[in-house]
């Protein structure tokens, strides 16, 4: 019975210890099982992140399979922000970036479109719609269009250099050769008073310049077709110093108009053109001579401004204080003392001096800005759709191409933007 006691005994202990041996393990385990939870816990956000990078990465690589044009221009570019921020390695992974992209170096004029395609116009579309309607609205000289108006404008100043002189004439054996010739002097307002000293005459222009938009590449179509300004300078012998007071200049103005209409008609030029006479900008002390054709297949008017030569007058009496117009010329007995300024006959008479001026800084200006053309061809149509460009109109496109070309020459506006930023 002792022996059975014992053997229970032993029987009892070995399930004690057995039992805390596997709870010991259990124990174990559970801890190793809370570890490796507490470890994924840690890993799978940089898993995560891991694999959205990937992801990033495969749809970048894909973009750049399907525009592998544009990222050859933009990855030069990133090439050049490496070289910048690191060391002396960095020039041959700049040259190995190249050949990976399989290009050149984007150039400052594909940069400029690319910026302005994307930051300035905010939509691809609107420069494309820019971009047409120049095309569309644009006319360039020399080319297959023009081709039978620049063939009259070679004709035109064979004419006109080829005309017959006509002496010094007092006012009223002037307007007696006029009747004659078939044309009236468009005298200006007052016209000149009975008996006054002024001698009128007539000689070839000195020089016949195409002026305004046309010889600068940026003129525009418009419903009543084109029309070119040509600047016929009037030899600096026709006047005298003081012709810039009470209307002299403008009166021999008048004559040199009413002379040149004359011969124009008597020419084979009377063939092809109506020729007659109207104010520039509906100023009657600026009349112009306007040649339209009879045809299309001119394609294109003729405007000749009379002008002068930037030294033939004191152009320094002509400032917008200064007074050319005496009371006593407008009216007898007026006192000349305190006279008012006369600024927009001044400006008128200016306008004439400085006309072929005008011309060679717009012609400057575009040497020096590319985009200046077609920028101000741009500014011309705006215009036309907001302000009638007819006789009224005092805004003209030429001053808008002068305005702009100002402020390209004074730094105000890059001269490597493009026609619609400008």
């Amino acid at each position: 019975m002792a022996a059975a006691g014992a053997k229970r005994k032993n029987t009892a202990g070995a399930k004690a210890e057995a039992q805390a041996e596997a709870e010991a393990q259990a124990q174990a385990q559970a801890q190793a099982d809370g570890a490796q939870q507490a470890k994924r816990r840690q890993v799978e956000p940089i898993a995560r992140a891991s694999e959205e990078m990937e992801d990033s990465l495969s749809a970048s690589e894909d973009s750049d399979t399907d525009n592998s044009g544009s990222d050859i221009e933009m990855g030069d570019g990133e090439t050049k922000l490496g070289g910048e921020n690191t060391g002396d390695g960095d020039s041959d992974n700049a040259a190995a970036g190249k050949q990976h992209r399989g290009g050149k170096a984007a150039t400052n004029s594909e940069i400029m479109a690319l910026n302005e395609a994307a930051l300035l116009f905010k939509s691809n579309l609107f420069k494309l719609q820019a971009d047409e309607l120049l095309g569309e609205a644009l006319v360039v000289a020399g080319t297959k269009e023009t081709r039978g108006l620049d063939a009259a404008l070679r004709q035109i100043r064979e004419v006109l250099v080829a005309l017959e002189e006509v002496p010094a004439v007092d006012v009223d054996a002037a307007s007696n050769l006029a009747r004659k010739l078939g044309v009236s002097i468009p005298f200006p307002d007052p016209a000149p008073p009975a008996g006054m000293a002024l001698q009128l005459a007539f000689s070839a222009p000195a020089a016949v310049t195409v002026v305004g938009s046309y010889a600068l590449g940026m003129a525009v179509r418009t419903r009543s077709g084109i029309t070119v300004d040509v600047a016929a300078q009037m030899p600096a012998a026709l006047f005298q110093d003081r012709d810039h007071l009470n209307c002299r200049y403008f009166y021999k103005r008048a004559f040199y108009v009413a002379m040149l209409v004359a011969g124009l008609r008597r020419s084979a030029l009377n063939d092809a053109f109506d020729i007659g006479v109207e104010a520039v900008r509906d100023d009657a002390r600026l009349p112009a001579v306007v040649l339209r054709p009879r045809t299309r297949r001119v394609g294109g008017s003729v405007r000749l401004l009379p002008c002068i030569a930037g030294d033939t007058l004191a152009l320094a009496r002509l400032g917008g204080a200064r007074n050319s117009l005496r009371p006593s010329f407008i009216a007898a007995g007026a006192a000349d003392e305190d006279a008012p300024p006369t600024p927009q006959y001044n400006a008128a008479l200016a306008g004439d001096a400085l006309m072929v001026a005008h011309m060679r800084f717009l012609h400057e200006t575009a040497g020096m800005c590319p985009a200046f053309a077609r920028g101000a061809a741009l500014l011309r149509v705006w215009l036309r759709q907001r302000v009638a460009l007819g006789a009224q109109a005092r805004v003209t496109g030429f001053a808008l191409s002068l305005v702009l070309a100002w402020l390209v020459r004074q730094g105000r506006v890059g001269s490597g933007l493009g026609a619609h930023a400008l």
